[in-house]
């Protein structure tokens, strides 16, 4: 029987790691749960939801793995982002964390994180899949808000499938921005938010937004999430639509995102990814 009682949320910044805290208080609510937050990072609010949290520099991998000896922690989540930035801006990483990553030779974010969580597992640490926990707030297949497609929005639904399934495996970002068949935006290091501002820059009014996730995503920590900001900024640019990938998008604050997204006729689709 898989042990339950004493276990860690690793939390990057913005909200998906104050969800999945609620999420695991709801299931497990006898658990001891810490949490090891990363300075200029982590939201300070997630000490409601926790039992206990530790606070630490971006790259201090040997204080991050004594945290977890100390509370006798065997089971673990990671959530939230990193800054991307950062991987450039070695200032604060301890011999530990650049070492690992010398070995790997691969600075991709995604990389970086599964060497961590590999190291960490010779320490005794299982990293648990984020799905279960938050199957709630997963996008749902077909569209969410009770908005009709308009007709214009269907022809550019269909031909970003495809663009965006293989745009994925290529690991290098999980957005891109379509309109009038044509790509506007493909994401990269920059993020969601500022893909979606450029697209709407270049291409104005009218743009379908999609995130998806590759076919060998890591589920332990690397779910493609939205939330209200992402909402926000797709109101801003006036787009057509936003479609997400079911089952495998999270939906930060999904009952106020739906609601605001009808309200500002904005509709939210989901869809599956065609055999790849």
């Amino acid at each position: 029987m898989v042990d339950f009682s004493r276990l860690a949320i690793i939390a990057g910044n913005r909200q998906l790691p104050l969800v999945l805290s609620r999420r695991i208080r709801e299931q497990y609510p006898t658990a001891r749960i810490i949490a090891v937050c990363f300075k200029g990072e982590t939201s300070s609010l997630i000490k409601k939801y926790v039992d206990e949290s530790y606070w630490i520099d971006v790259g201090q991998l040997s204080k991050l793995k004594n945290i977890l000896s100390s509370e006798k922690i065997n089971r673990a989540f990671m959530a939230g982002q990193i800054n991307p930035l950062r991987i450039f801006n070695q200032k604060k990483w301890d011999q530990e964390l650049k070492s690992l990553v010398k070995e790997t030779e691969d600075f991709r974010p995604h990389a970086i994180f599964c060497s961590i969580i590999n190291y960490l597992k010779k320490q005794g640490v299982t990293f648990q899949e984020l799905p279960p926990v938050l199957k709630n707030d997963l996008a749902q297949e077909g569209v969410m808000n009770g908005l009709s497609l308009p007709a214009c929005m269907e022809k550019d639904v269909e031909f970003g499938l495809g663009v965006i399934c293989g745009f994925v495996e290529l690991d290098i970002g999980q957005t891109i921005a379509v309109k009038h068949l044509s790509v506007v935006a493909l994401e990269a290091l920059e993020g969601t938010d500022r893909a979606i501002r450029r697209a709407g820059r270049l291409a104005g009014k009218k743009c379908v937004i999609f995130k998806f996730s590759k076919t060998r995503q890591d589920l332990r920590f690397d779910l493609p999430v939205v939330g209200l900001s992402t909402l926000k900024l797709l109101k801003k640019i006036k787009a057509s639509g936003l479609v997400l990938e079911a089952d495998k998008v999270i939906i930060l604050e999904k009952e106020k995102f739906l609601s605001l997204s009808e309200q500002w006729s904005i509709p939210v689709l989901g869809r599956r990814a065609p055999s790849r």
